[in-house]
């Protein structure tokens, strides 16, 4: 069996030479001073707001997450309204709303959704616009990315060879969590612990 993490969505260059719009997002670039400001001055916050961006989470300051006096979910409302100003930016979530679950129910926001782990992620989801995203990653040049919640970048590559399997290409949608509990019922034994998905008919009905 061969598979990956992730996908592999076309780079800005190539699309764009197909006068499809995209390109790269700075979060650097960002005029962030004058939002940081405002933000500050309507919670009261005299040290700092953000502790790190760590894509797709901004998280924010251990002094703000600790201040009782601060009403975070208001706060994280604010930082949504703010973030979804900037360029490349097309949908900022909150933490609080992910916890309550009050949102549309459309693809991208249940992508979103399955992506939140309530004890390590951060306070804020950002949504870049679909076929833009950062190319600096630790000082790297990188010439595509992967992990956003458009469909595009959903496509993985799913390959099983040998064993006597005859073969056939399948072209209805299947899930990367249904690799282990296939090849578990392929040889016949139990699937692993909190495993999920359901086996592929095309392998084990061979």
């Amino acid at each position: 069996m061969l598979s990956a993490d992730h996908g592999g969505p076309d780079t800005p260059g190539y699309l764009k030479s197909l006068k499809i719009p995209a390109g790269y997002v700075d979060p650097d670039s960002w005029d962030k001073d004058a939002a940081i400001a405002r933000i500050r001055e309507q919670f009261g916050i005299p040290g700092a707001l953000i502790e790190t961006y760590d894509h797709p989470y901004l998280y924010f300051s251990a002094d703000v997450k600790n201040d009782n006096s601060i009403d975070q979910e208001a706060l994280e409302a604010a930082v949504v309204e703010e973030l979804s100003k900037f360029h490349g930016v097309s949908l900022a979530v909150s933490s609080s709303a992910l916890r309550r679950g009050n949102l549309p129910d459309t693809e991208l926001y249940r992508a979103v959704v399955n992506n939140f782990n309530s004890k390590r992620s951060g306070e804020v989801f950002i949504v870049f616009e679909p076929n833009w995203f950062i190319n600096d990653f630790d000082g790297l040049t990188v010439a595509s990315t992967h992990g956003s919640p458009w469909n595009y970048d959903t496509y993985v590559p799913i390959v099983f060879a040998g064993a006597g399997l005859l073969p056939q290409l399948i072209d209805r949608e299947v899930q990367t969590v249904d690799l282990a509990v296939t090849l578990s019922a392929f040889m016949g034994i139990k699937p692993p612990s909190g495993s999920a998905g359901v086996p592929l008919k095309e392998v084990v009905g061979q």
